[in-house]
């Protein structure tokens, strides 16, 4: 049809393409629109929980692959349609898109903890795998991310490559016709070519990004996956440590009595600190199936987000160890302070609590937890003698030491 284009000026191949593609012109008015709200009913029928918590699962790792689908089939359509040119407003209509199926993860992640919120505080196994499934289910969406960008990125710079070259002085006239389309999209959308060069110019620093927000949504996803799956396995330890500063041992006195005139070695752990000591010393079989190095979701998922009280992850080489040290230090964090809170302590519940501590102390130490400095300290204030005390407090935390000697009524 377009055999002969040397005996049409350019202005009559515009006048021409113009015409023929008057009927498109709404469509790219409104392309980030229409756009935005195909994408958004797309996701809106994508089904992402249910009442059982094993089938939402199922639906959440089915849902990545077709959220991905949708969002290249979206590129598709703005490379068929505008040739690419309008790849910056579809960079922010994705940017939209994955905000809102993040969101829709979240939701669908706190109603599987509500659903579970009686069993949260309770030693239960399955639920603590549920969670774990939900972590390789993030390290799984932040690759499929990265691929999908990596992939963009790629397509940028090749539809850059592909457009047709207006500085060129020795354009041939057959590309003319190219042109002319070139001009309509300008002319009827938001062209983006400009936008587009600065961009690709911006990938060749590493740390850019096309969606700048969803790296930090994914990022603090992962915390909040991680922060379930936490919860999971240390709320048991928080219920029985729970009112452990106000047990009426602490204060009863039992001066004159044979209690009292006990040695410390006739004593034993209360009942609540040998089930913690006794749940800690079981929890490795539980952490050693989910090893970094055989599920790389995780290791993804893991290197995003982080685990509560876990504060230089870098030194950690498997889960397991991961695991181990942040709730051997959340249970030792939470037995300092709530032994801190306890307001008074007559000579046998002093006996008492050093007994406690030293054996929940002998299990972190079996853990091979390293940063006990805290807790020995509270150990050594409570056992030195009355008149070793303020020598021994010089060297301790001051809050720690003022809030022992008031406890210990020195």
């Amino acid at each position: 049809m377009f055999t002969n284009l040397e005996s049409f000026s350019s202005s009559t191949i515009e006048v021409f393409v113009f015409e023929l593609y008057s009927i498109y012109t709404d469509a790219f008015q409104n392309y980030s629109t229409s756009e935005q709200e195909r994408l958004t009913d797309a996701l809106d029928a994508i089904q992402l929980d249910t009442n059982d918590t094993s089938s939402s699962i199922q639906l959440l790792v089915s849902s990545i692959s077709n959220v991905f689908s949708l969002a290249n089939e979206s590129v598709d359509r703005c490379k068929q349609l505008t040739n690419g040119q309008t790849i910056i407003s579809l960079l922010n209509v994705l940017q939209k898109f994955f905000i809102s199926y993040i969101g829709e993860l979240k939701r669908v992640v706190n109603n599987i903890r509500e659903r579970n919120t009686k069993i949260l505080g309770n030693e239960d196994w399955e639920l603590f795998q549920q969670t774990i499934r939900i972590l390789e289910i993030c390290g799984e969406l932040i690759l499929a991310y990265e691929q999908f960008e990596s992939s963009l990125a790629q397509q940028l710079l090749q539809m850059i490559n592909e457009w047709p070259n207006k500085s060129n002085k020795h354009k041939q006239h057959q590309d003319l016709f190219d042109l002319a389309i070139e001009s309509f999209i300008n002319k009827t959308s938001s062209s983006d070519k400009h936008d587009i060069v600065s961009i690709t110019n911006a990938l060749e620093n590493a740390t850019y990004s096309l969606f700048p927000d969803i790296p930090k949504l994914l990022s603090k996803f992962s915390d909040e996956c991680h922060q379930f799956s936490f919860d999971a396995v240390f709320l048991p330890i928080h219920s029985l440590l729970n009112g452990f500063s106000k047990l009426p041992v602490w204060s009863s006195d039992n001066r004159g009595t044979i209690v009292a005139d006990l040695p410390s070695f006739s004593l034993v752990p209360q009942e609540n600190i040998t089930k913690i000591g006794q749940y800690l010393l079981m929890l490795p079989q539980h952490f050693e199936p989910f090893n970094l190095h055989d599920n790389r979701q995780l290791g993804i998922a893991f290197k995003k987000g982080k685990l509560p009280y876990l504060e230089d992850k870098e030194l950690y080489n498997d889960l397991t160890s991961c695991w181990l040290d942040s709730i051997a230090l959340a249970t030792m964090r939470l037995c300092i302070e709530q032994t801190l809170k306890i307001q008074t302590l007559s000579s046998t519940g002093l006996k008492q609590l050093i007994m406690d501590l030293q054996y929940l102390y002998s299990v972190l130490e079996d853990f091979g937890l390293k940063d006990v400095a805290d807790f020995r300290d509270v150990i050594e204030l409570l056992n030195t003698a009355e008149e070793t005390f303020e020598e021994l407090a010089r060297h301790k935390p001051a809050r720690m030491a003022t809030t022992i000697r008031t406890m210990r009524r020195l």
